[in-house]
């Protein structure tokens, strides 16, 4: 597989967050674009696949060991969804299906993938 050399536009909100640092956002982008769009899932496999990573090191030290404010970083977050006409607060509400169960197609699903929160929903195998 030819090595992902960019990351996907579907990061761009994550350098508007201001509760991320510069290495941070950096991060984050490595490992969203990795997600959605390399073959390996794991951060070796992430940092091996998408170039701008640097090391498998550098992404697992931004997984396991730095240091954010999380409530900050969800307000940001919220803050957002509400800019945006599809994601903001609504009285009929919305719910987000994550279709993680289903083979995963190499293709960045737009801003929205950066603001779902992933739970993994059983469901029966479609026949």
């Amino acid at each position: 597989m030819l090595p992902i050399t960019d990351f996907l536009s579907c990061t761009d909100p994550l350098d508007e967050f201001d509760s991320l640092s510069y290495h941070q956002t950096h991060h984050a982008k490595t490992y969203v674009t990795g997600l959605a769009a390399a073959s390996s899932k794991t951060v070796t496999g992430i940092a091996q696949e998408v170039l701008p990573a640097g090391s498998d090191w550098a992404l697992n030290k931004f997984i396991t060991e730095y240091n954010w404010d999380e409530d900050e970083l969800d307000h940001e977050r919220l803050e957002k969804l509400e800019t945006h006409g599809k994601t903001r607060w609504s009285k009929d509400g919305y719910i987000i299906i994550d279709d993680s169960v289903i083979q995963r197609r190499r293709a960045c699903l737009g801003d929205k993938i950066l603001f779902m929160r992933f739970t993994r929903i059983t469901r029966p195998p479609i026949r």
